[in-house]
């Protein structure tokens, strides 16, 4: 059977969108969620992570939630142009920016030059492409998911002192997704 799941109208939207604030208890004017279930069209995920900025935003700023905040916050957002990237391209620039073959990442090698690029691109495949923990693992040389958990919490753990990983992980970011 095969069910035909498109996507949420306004109406479903919206009652989304004031479910997830009861849930919070988070006062959001109508108007404010009107105009977010207008603007977000394209999937669930998508709306509660615009509401998500709205709250948080909110909180930041020590400001109640209105119509004109909710307008500035979300066109940010749908300004940003649509990035996309692959997993392919993920490896390819993973590979490149550290000089090494793309088979050498792939491979069960633990040499110290791949182990750091490997976690990288564990690192960008998990929090830009969200792929399971599973996944990355089969694919970067047959891993199981608990090592790419830990490649994970690691780049996590060293970006919090090491601004030139910040500065690697930006150029590598900017590689993957421009043409």
């Amino acid at each position: 059977m095969i069910a035909d799941i498109g996507l949420p109208d306004r109406e479903t939207r919206m009652m989304i969108l004031k479910n997830k604030t009861e849930q919070k208890g988070v006062p959001v004017p109508e108007e404010a969620l009107w105009y977010i279930a207008d603007s977000i069209k394209t999937n669930i995920r998508e709306l509660e992570g615009a509401l998500n900025r709205i709250i948080i935003s909110s909180k930041l700023s020590n400001n109640p939630i209105s119509l004109e905040e909710t307008k500035k916050i979300l066109s940010h957002a749908t300004q940003e142009p649509r990035r996309f990237t692959s997993f392919k391209k993920v490896i390819k620039v993973v590979s490149e920016f550290y000089d090494l073959n793309e088979k050498e990442l792939i491979d069960r090698s633990r040499r110290k030059e791949v182990v750091h690029p490997r976690q990288v691109a564990m690192y960008l495949l998990r929090e830009d492409l969200k792929n399971s923990f599973p996944f990355i693992g089969e694919k970067l040389g047959k891993k199981d998911h608990t090592t790419v958990i830990h490649a994970c919490k690691k780049i996590v753990q060293e970006l919090k002192n090491n601004s030139l990983l910040e500065e690697e992980l930006r150029i590598i970011r900017e590689k993957m997704y421009s043409g």
